[in-house]
């Protein structure tokens, strides 16, 4: 059973506070959890399980739970080098795949929010309107999705960071590749090797987050 604060911030798209008031794993540990903790628990019972599945060339290929986890990590620290702090908006475009449930749960780690968009979305209007609207600092964005951010860019100059899921040829600017990002993440972590955990654990039950 859980009770929460519930606003409506856009269609299909709900944010709540994340208040849990039992929590049948571990109450005396984790009364009132946050959606971290409950992913903790849930990669610590079940890590070596499929969590994510995604269609390479050939195949689909799973993903199990911790190795989410460590790429959630990595990505967050990513995250944290790129100066993002608490609160910070943090919006996403794209199709469904795991580069969106990865990037969403780093958003989360490093305690800022998230800020879905619909593919749907009309650059010249809608899309423009929630991205300013949510004043969101960075977009992390697929290759399909790429182009109508660049056809924007003049009215989002909020947006201080493009990171894209998928290599491009050419990078403008504010722009960087997941990858990228990745590699800043190994490397923050190199120095910092708890900066995550510290954050994450900065994250309270009562904090806005997002489901999608």
């Amino acid at each position: 059973m859980f009770t929460g604060k519930i606003v409506f911030f856009e269609r299909k798209t709900i944010i709540f506070t994340a208040v849990l008031t039992k929590c049948s794993y571990n109450q005396t540990k984790y009364m009132r959890p946050t959606i971290i903790d409950l992913f903790n628990i849930t990669v610590d019972k079940f890590a070596a399980n499929p969590f994510l599945w995604e269609k390479n060339d050939k195949e689909f290929v799973p993903t199990n739970y911790l190795e989410t986890k460590q790429q959630v990590h990595v990505l967050a620290a990513g995250l944290l080098k790129l100066g993002v702090n608490r609160g910070d908006k943090i919006a996403l475009l794209s199709e469904g795949r795991n580069a969106w449930i990865i990037g969403e749960l780093s958003i989360l780690h490093a305690g800022a929010i998230s800020v879905p968009l619909s593919i749907k979305l009309e650059e010249s209007n809608d899309l423009i309107f929630r991205l300013v609207h949510s004043e969101a600092s960075i977009i992390m964005v697929s290759g399909g999705q790429l182009k109508k951010i660049r056809t924007i860019a003049d009215a989002i100059k909020g947006i201080k960071k493009i990171i894209i899921f998928d290599e491009q040829d050419e990078y403008a600017g504010n722009e960087m590749s997941m990858i990228e990002l990745m590699k800043l993440g190994n490397e923050f972590l190199n120095m910092h090797p708890n900066a995550v955990i510290g954050r994450s654990k900065q994250v309270k039950p009562d904090d806005v987050a997002t489901i999608s």
